[in-house]
Parts: structure tokens; sequence; C-alpha cells
């Protein structure tokens, strides 16, 4: 006969107890049964209607009708986790079981407060990272009934991938858990969906395995790592857990990503000092000659005396230096706010290479090489910006390189873009720092601030001039060997490229058959250049390709060669072919050169300028000879 306060004294358990039959109906139950495990079965009833279906249930339910001691995890109705012991009954005594629950798993938010605390205490102590993911782990062990507990956090930059932060215990044996799978499916659907997910961990040999949660670190913006909890064997996670896990992963992701910003401001603020120092260097290095050249030129002109042509040109020099800095200031603030704008239109990139490649040519006591593909490749780009690119590509290969080595700019096509290489065998960039050139204001370590000046903004410019375009710009470089730069663009749909007209040169002494031949050349479409005073004309042709120069026969020696000197000097990137207008071939042209009528003859004409421009010049082909293709 049992006291009559046994039933009080069970209530200070922590266990709480029921006996069921062999056909696993309630036969007793203590009174505080519900209060214990959240779910109240019915005497007289089935035991199995207050739990959730799943193995743990099955194996239940299989000791108690073989008459089985069992000890293991269920899930309850009220999604909670519980641990069950099985007791046979004793001798004598109807055929069934003592069943005992207790809580298992965290199915109360006095152990969440902790892990939250102690989350909350690493964070005012330090912003290091892993220092506060060392602090969750450890806290989550202590305070949640978890084995194991490691934080992962997502790689910063363009490698991607998961780097394990923390772990709450370094035994020095082997762990299954070691062996982390970053592309198993819980963790890349927990990443994926943000919602925390259920997984098996395979043991060695038999043993068996034990189950974790994989929980997201979400933060407001993004997902920044992976929480995962290891269970004892046989265990498994309440509903109820995942969510308390979930908020307290949460917390643990904004503590992870305001210690990210706060390295991104130091980071910032480091990057700011230093181009402060930077830029007063950079702008006073120009300033101070000008200065000085200026004092010295107005002390000579209060003198009377004559101001010396080199003092002008040395001020101007300075002035454009910095007019260059304050030009890449402007443009980076642009950038930032999503302010430059580029205005496209057809554009040849082997004439604006070779134009731009002339330049530095006659600016510089150093060799270049240009080679472009024989046909012609047309992209779609604002020609300023594109030529600002390659400029600064130019200059820094310059800058960078031994006096008097060879500097390479290579174009090539292929179906859907073109690519310009900028190849030099200058001091190279180091490794660790290529991934960094084209962020702003960002100087290689190798990069002497003393022997090599600028701002750090050139390629950060370049960089985002290319991606405007649709294209992209990137390195390849060895330290001590050299880098080669390569501008990718997309490249111009066929059908526009058909829709461009050819430009044709027109030199012809007389006005009227200078008339009636740009009449009839654009009449069939051809965009015609007339040159009657030499230079100016010359100079605006150089902006676009020239396809053929119509040369009247007539014209003087002394005019043609006058002519075609000056075309000679501008910079192109392929040979000329040249039709001659006239009854007969002057002595000074060469033998196979075709010629037309003149006065001139529509259908002749067109047919003649048409037949040229389908015919590839060959070796001794009447062409103004291209001058920069191999300098």
């Amino acid at each position: 006969m049992l006291p009559p306060d046994f039933e009080n004294a069970l209530a200070h358990l922590p266990q709480a107890t029921l006996r069921v039959g062999r056909d696993l109906k309630v036969q007793w139950l203590e009174a505080d049964f519900a209060n214990k495990v959240g779910v109240a079965p019915t005497l007289g009833h089935g035991l199995l209607e207050v739990f959730e279906f799943g193995r743990s249930r099955d194996a239940l339910e299989r000791a108690i009708r073989e008459g089985r001691e069992h000890e293991g995890h269920v899930i309850t109705s009220a999604m909670r986790q519980v641990r069950v012991q099985v007791k046979r009954t004793g001798e004598g005594e109807p055929e069934g079981a003592w069943l005992f629950f207790e809580p298992s798993g965290l199915d109360d938010e006095g152990a969440f407060s902790q892990v939250v605390q102690e989350v909350a205490r690493a964070v005012g102590e330090t912003l290091e990272v892993d220092n506060v993911c060392a602090a969750a782990v450890t806290a989550l062990v202590r305070c949640a009934r978890v084995r194991r507990a490691e934080v992962f956090l997502c790689e910063e930059g363009n490698q991607g991938g998961l780097r394990r932060a923390a772990v709450s215990d370094l035994a020095g044996c082997e762990s299954p858990e070691d062996a982390f799978d970053p592309s198993a499916d819980p963790f890349l659907q927990a990443l994926g969906t943000r919602r925390a997910q259920i997984g098996i961990q395979r043991g060695y040999g038999d043993a068996m395995g034990s189950i974790f949660a994989a929980v997201p670190l979400c933060a407001p913006r993004r997902t920044v790592g992976l929480l995962l909890l290891y269970k004892e064997q046989g265990a498994s996670f309440s509903v109820r857990e995942l969510d308390l896990w979930t908020a307290a992963a949460g917390q643990l992701a904004v503590a992870v990503e305001n210690a990210r910003l706060l390295r991104e401001a130091q980071a910032a603020l480091r990057v700011r000092e230093e181009f402060m120092s930077i830029a007063s260097h950079e702008l006073k290095t120009p300033l101070t000659p000008l200065k000085l050249s200026l004092f010295t030129m107005e002390r000579r002109i209060t003198t009377g005396q004559p101001v010396e042509l080199s003092s002008v040109l040395k001020s101007k020099r300075q002035v454009d230096r910095l007019a260059g800095l304050v030009d890449d200031l402007l443009d980076a603030s642009r950038l930032e706010l999503g302010k430059l704008d580029v205005s496209r239109a057809a554009l040849e990139v082997g004439q604006l290479v070779a134009e731009v490649v002339d330049q530095f040519r006659h600016a510089f006591d150093r060799p270049f090489t240009v080679d472009v593909p024989r046909q012609r490749v047309w992209v779609q780009g604002d020609r300023d910006r594109l030529e600002q690119v390659l400029v600064n590509l130019l200059e820094n290969a310059h800058k960078y390189s031994p006096a008097g080595e060879l500097i390479l700019v290579e174009v090539q096509e292929s179906e859907d873009e073109v690519r310009i290489h900028v190849k030099d065998k200058g001091i190279g960039i180091p490794g660790a720092d290529q991934a960094q050139v084209f962020q702003r204001f960002y100087r290689a370590r190798n990069v002497s601030h003393r022997n090599f000046g600028g701002l750090g903004l050139g390629l950060f410019i370049s960089h985002s001039i290319c991606k405007l375009h649709g294209g992209n710009l990137t390195l390849s470089s060895a330290e001590g060997i050299g880098s080669t730069f390569t501008v990718a663009l997309p490249r111009m749909a066929s059908r526009e490229v058909r829709k461009l007209p050819p430009r044709v040169l027109l030199l012809d002494e007389d006005r009227q058959h200078e008339a009636e031949a740009e009449r009839v050349l654009r009449g069939e479409g051809f965009e015609v250049l007339t040159v009657r005073n030499g230079d100016d004309a010359l100079r605006n042709a150089a902006a676009l390709p020239v396809d053929l120069i119509l040369l009247s026969a007539s014209a003087s020696q002394q005019e043609v060669g006058i002519f075609l000197e000056t075309f000679a000097t501008l910079p192109r990137a392929r040979p000329v072919p040249i039709l001659l207008a006239g009854s007969r071939r002057p002595a000074w042209a060469w033998e196979g050169t075709v010629l037309c009528s003149r006065p001139y003859r529509a259908d002749e004409l067109i047919a003649r300028v048409r037949n040229t421009l389908a015919l590839t010049p060959e070796a001794g082909w009447p062409v103004a000879e291209e001058t920069s293709v191999r300098m």
C-alpha cells in the first residue's frame, strides 16, 4: 500500500512516470505528468498518440511490445524532445512496462538566455570574430545539452567557402566531425534557405553516428556562416530547440557582422589617412617647381628679361600633372556616386590602340610593338574613356619597366569579345597584392611612393570604366618578371558593323570634279572626307580608320607628296589602299595602281571603289604605308 503523499513526492522528481500494458494503452500516470512532459496521455488510450511519428517512436513501441528495456529520445506532439527509459514490470505483475520521461535538449529559455548573455559578454570584451565565436561554442556546450558545437564563417573575397572559426572540443583524438564537407546537402540547404537543417554525421567503422543541426548565422543583409550542434548518439533536436538556436545564431551573426563592419571601418580610416598623406605629397610635388618657375618668370619679366620657352614648357608639364591628379580624384568621386557616364559609339579598336601607342612612341624614348588583326575589330564604346584606360595602362607599363625595355600591345578577337593586352617586363606585382590592385587608393607593396608617384586611382578608374562598357580589366603578373593587363570588351554585333559606312579620303585639285565624286560616293552610302588644304582635314580623318584614298592623278607631284607625307605621319593600325583618278598613270605612281576615269563616271567610279575595297593589299600594292603596326 503506497503512502498517501506518494503523488506529491513524485512531483518533486525531474522524471515523469507512466505505466502501459503490452497493448500500449495507458494504465496509470502521475498527476504532474503533463507539467513535466508537456503532453497529457489519456488513461485507457494509446500512449503513441502523444508522440510524433518517427523511428524513435517505432523503437519505443517495439521495446514495449517485446517486453524489453529501452532508452532513447522521442518528440512529443507539442514538438518537445524528451528522453524515455522503459523498465519491465516486476514478476507477478500484469504484463507491461514502466516509462520514465525527462526533458532532453533545450526546451526552456533559461539555457538559451545564458548562451545569449555569454555571447553579449564576449562582444563587450572584444570584437575579434574568432574570440566571440569561441565564447559562443563554449557557452553552448555548457548550457545546452549538446556534445559538440562549431562555428564556420563564410570566407570573404572571390574564393568563398567556409572557415572553421571555433570548436568547443579540441581533443587530441580524431573525430568524425573533423572531416567537415561544406558541400554536403544540409550545409548547402541551411546557407541557401537561411533555415536550420538536420543531418546525420557518420561514425567510424560500425560506430553509430550522431545527429547534428546546421543553423545558419543570418545577419540582416547576408548569411555570415553556420552554427553546427552535435547531439549524443541517438538523440535528436526538437522544433523548439531549433527555434531557440536559430534565435541564438542570429545574435551571434549580428556580433560577427558588427565585428566585420568595425574592421572595414578601421581599414577605411587607414586608407583615408594613407590617401591624405599620399595626396598631399603628390599635389605638392608639382606645385613646388611650378611656384618656383612662375616666380622666376615673374622676376625676369619685371626686369625686362625674356622668358625662356623651356621654363614655360616645364610649367605647363607641372600644370598638366596637377590637372591629371584632379581629374583622377573627380572620376573616382563620380564612380563612387554612380555618376560617371559613358557615351558609346562605334569604335575600331586597332585604330584606337595605334593612336594611343603613337602618342607614347613620340613622348618617350622606348620601343613599342603593336599587333592588331588584319581585319577591323569594332566595339561600342566611349572613345575618350577607353583612351583613358589605355593611357593609364601604358603609363604604368612605362613607369614600372626598366628604361629601353620593350612594351607590347596586342589586340585579339574572338566571336563575342575583343581583348587588348598590354605586356611589360617591369617589376611585376606580388601575388598577395594582385586581388586588390583594382581597389581605390591601393598601391602594391613593392611600389615606393618616393620612386613611383601616383594616388593609386588609375587602375580603380580603368577597371570601373571597363565594367561600365560591359567588359572587364584583368591582371596576370609575377614579381620581378613583368605584368600583363587585359582589357576585355564586348564585340560589336556583325549586323551593326555592316551598317557602318566605308570612309573615303578624297583629294582632287579641281573643285567641280571633287564635288561630283563626293556626290556620287555619298549617294552610294560612303562617308567622304575632302582634303583641300592638307593637315586639318587629315587630322579629322584620324578619329576613325580610312578605308580608301581617292587621289587625282593630275594633281601636282608637290601636292601629292605633301598629302602623302602628312598622311603618313598620322597613326594607323593598317595600310590604306589608293585609287587614282585620271586618264593616265603619272610618272610617280606605281605600275599596278588602279585607275578610274576623270571626269568621274558614276557607275565606273563606284565599281572601281568597291573592287579596290574588296581586294586585300598584297606585297607592292599601292598603299599609304602603316607606321604603327611595328614600332
